[in-house]
């Protein structure tokens, strides 16, 4: 009889221009409260108020501000000591290789984001469990939690993932039937506050490492989480299967598409994209602001 893994998934996700990143930390259900001791204990040490949020694009100042000092401890928890009993699966679309027309005409508007938001939400979890999970365990996610954001009536993000990885016949199967959003703030979160902050700790995570790839903003705080992740994520893009390294199946970044896709190479393949079509090594751009000329370089 297979082995059955029990998993918690927790989702942020963030945009910038070309991109969009939907990052994932998972953990079995017995570890959560360990989890969010440890980021509670770390805000302690930082001098931080327990109910404070902390928010990535929020950190403006350096860590002499407590935000930004218990972001860069959480960065470090992850480098030195998370990363043992969790999964971090930092998962980025490449919007400038993507046919936008397989999603439906431009006319249909808002309609068509939401198809490609949702698309790759579920891509970047089903990989990121098939990529951690796949020595014959069979995989079990009992939750889904989301940062809450304003969810138009005719999105159907709340409904998708589950119900499109329930169709797949894999190892990974969903037990609930929608995602829980969970507010990023104490104040507004009345029925999962302990998970308010590793909500915050995966926005944290996949912010600093947008900024230590992609380096889209100079905010010192920002640049303090990035340079905490810089040699993780340079690890993660260069050298994905080194089966030596302490973050090998642990941690991982992945991309999609490699290439340029049209709408009938997209028919083609459906909802099994080829491996080829992923691909972890970018350039980290976090330092070239210290060299003229290299803010040009253009990632393909």
């Amino acid at each position: 009889m297979a082995h059955i893994i029990k998993l918690l998934v927790f989702h942020d996700e963030r945009m910038i221009p070309g991109w969009l990143y939907h990052s994932f930390v998972l953990c079995q259900p017995d570890f959560a409260a360990s989890l969010q001791s440890e980021l509670l204990s770390a805000k302690n040490r930082a001098g931080c108020s327990r109910h404070k949020r902390i928010h990535f694009s929020s950190l403006r100042s350096d860590s002499r501000s407590s935000k930004t000092r218990t972001a860069v401890m959480w960065a470090q928890l992850l480098v030195n000591k998370l990363y043992k009993d969790i999964h971090f699966y930092f998962f980025g679309l490449n919007k400038r290789n993507l046919d936008y027309e397989f999603f439906g005409p431009s006319s249909d508007g808002r309609a068509r984001d939401y198809r490609i938001f949702n698309t790759f939400f579920q891509m970047g979890l089903f990989s990121a469990c098939r990529y951690f999970f796949n020595g014959g365990e069979e995989v079990e996610i009992l939750n889904i939690f989301s940062e809450e954001r304003s969810l138009s009536t005719d999105d159907p993000f709340l409904i998708h993932a589950p119900y499109k990885i329930n169709k797949r016949e894999s190892n990974v199967s969903v037990k609930s039937q929608q995602v829980i959003q969970v507010a990023g703030d104490f104040s507004r979160e009345k029925n999962y506050p302990e998970y308010v902050d590793i909500l915050n700790f995966v926005d944290v995570i996949m912010g600093g490492c947008s900024q230590a790839i992609d380096c889209t903003g100079n905010a010192k705080g920002c640049i303090e989480v990035a340079e905490n992740l810089f040699s993780l994520c340079q690890r993660l893009s260069e050298n994905p299967y080194n089966v030596n390294s302490r973050y090998y199946k642990r941690c991982a970044v992945s991309f999609f598409p490699k290439y340029r896709q049209s709408k009938s190479e997209t028919i083609k393949y459906g909802v099994r994209p080829p491996e080829n079509l992923f691909y972890t090594k970018r350039t980290l751009r976090l330092y070239q602001r210290c060299f003229a000329g290299f803010q040009q370089l253009v990632d393909w």
